[in-house]
């Protein structure tokens, strides 16, 4: 926009003052595209925040769909200082007797104690470091003969153990930790090929076993006792993972998880009841204070406000006790939205748990469907969407036009009252000419 300014000198007129008036009526049609754009932003925002909660509502209802969370399975145990239990779906349900003999452990070994931990006291060459079988080359430079070089150059060879130096009383030690976890992870450190120093480099002290979990499962004369290298223990017990703790015996409880099956009816009613206030939210009209909401009277909006109630209404099972959400707790109130009622939906997971769970599947498979044809590309939501950011886009073009021809009308204007400027100036030049010459006639009379 241009800034130049002609403020009458000569005319005394100030032309910028009037030069903006004038373009004010000139950008009335930008106003009015401005109005129309900022209503097509706010109706695009309803509707990509429609999409959001619909696109939520298909997701919750494709969890009632799936038959994954019927599956659902959980594990308890009677001391969770002993061990932890947890179930993956489709777990079969029992009571299992577990003891635990002992925990599964990494083998660490150490130095003795030396008073000084960079002091290059050792030899140097190879040492030779076995783990499961695998035997590693550590090469120890001069200057790498202390308990910390050494811990730097194990780590550094990929022994398949952690070195550490670990500070103790009276002073410090070599700690090697096995990367491998029971038994099989024993480690054997042969310092043969070390030569020089003045201290010999040996790993007397056993500070953790190599030692296997060891699990006893029954009491009776056909206990099975099991031996693992961790103490997460995963393929004992069908589905369940087992964090072993400590020692003891305890009993492990594996059942189906209907607590699994509420949450996904929960969470599906929460979902249905969001997207319903929304189409209340856009769609709503007060006429108190002539309040509009941002799709009020979209045929689109009343359209899906129509199928909602009628994909759950409207689905049913033949052939069964339970037939309908209404059986299970689940209804449709006056302003649309769902309501549960918990008693009745435990009473059914508990009394007809398969019935119920065949209402629940065609009803999520029924709204998920409804709800993805709404918002996948070319549906209505995205149809909405789309010709609305197309409108926008050409209301842009148009503002961008009437800008340009604003503009081009201000540099008219300019040069117009920047000629009025000129045109007056010559003339009150020609006006003190003439008053002077007049002047000077006047002098010349007798």
């Amino acid at each position: 926009m241009s800034t130049f300014s002609v403020d009458g000198l000569i005319s005394g007129l100030n032309t910028t003052d009037v030069i903006n008036k004038l373009l004010e009526v000139e950008r009335a049609p930008v106003r009015k595209l401005e109005a129309r754009k900022s209503e097509a932003n706010l109706r695009l925002a309803a509707w990509r925040t429609l999409n959001t909660k619909l696109s939520n509502l298909e997701d919750r209802a494709a969890a009632l769909a799936r038959s994954l969370t019927y599956q659902a399975a959980k594990a308890s145990s009677s001391d969770t200082r002993v061990l932890v239990a947890s179930a993956s779906p489709g777990a079969p349900s029992g009571t299992y007797t577990l003891t635990l003999n002992r925990l599964a452990s990494a083998h660490q070994i150490s130095t003795d104690t030396y008073a000084d931990k960079d002091a290059q006291v050792f030899g140097t060459g190879t040492v030779t470091v076995t783990v499961n079988g695998q035997a590693t080359d550590v090469t120890i430079t001069s200057g790498q003969n202390s308990l910390a070089g050494i811990a730097a150059a194990v780590n550094a060879a990929g022994a398949g153990v952690y070195a550490a130096v670990v500070q103790v009383d009276g002073g410090w030690r070599l700690l090697l930790t096995s990367r491998t976890s029971g038994a099989a992870g024993a480690i054997a450190v042969d310092t043969g090929g070390l030569a020089g120093g003045t201290e010999i480099l040996s790993f007397p002290n056993e500070v953790s076993p190599a030692q296997d979990a060891e699990v006893v499962l029954g009491t009776g004369a056909g206990a099975v006792t099991v031996r693992r290298p961790s103490n997460v223990v995963t393929d004992l017990l069908p589905g369940v993972t087992l964090a072993l703790a400590g020692t003891g015996t305890v009993t492990v409880a594996v059942e189906q998880d209907v607590e699994a099956v509420k949450k996904a009816v929960r969470d599906f009613v929460a979902a249905y009841n969001d997207v319903v206030d929304s189409l209340s939210q856009y769609g709503r009209y007060d006429p108190e204070s002539r309040q509009r909401g941002a799709l009020q009277g979209d045929g689109t909006l009343q359209r899906i406000q129509a199928q909602l109630p009628d994909a759950v209404l409207r689905t049913e099972v033949a052939g069964q006790t339970l037939k309908r959400l209404s059986d299970l707790g689940v209804r449709v109130g006056r302003d649309g939205r769902l309501t549960l009622d918990e008693s009745k939906l435990a009473d059914a997971l508990q009394g007809r748990f398969d019935e119920a769970r065949r209402v629940l599947e065609a009803s999520g498979a029924k709204v998920r469907d409804m709800a993805d044809g709404l918002v996948k590309t070319g549906g209505p939501v995205w149809l909405a969407v789309d010709a609305l950011n197309n409108r926008i886009r050409t209301y842009d073009q148009q503002i961008g036009r009437w800008e340009d021809r604003v503009e081009r009308k201000r540099d008219q204007l300019v040069r117009m009252f920047t000629e009025l400027e000129k045109s007056l100036g010559q003339l009150r030049s020609q006006g003190d000419w003439l008053a002077m010459q007049i002047r000077r006639l006047g002098g010349n009379n007798p």
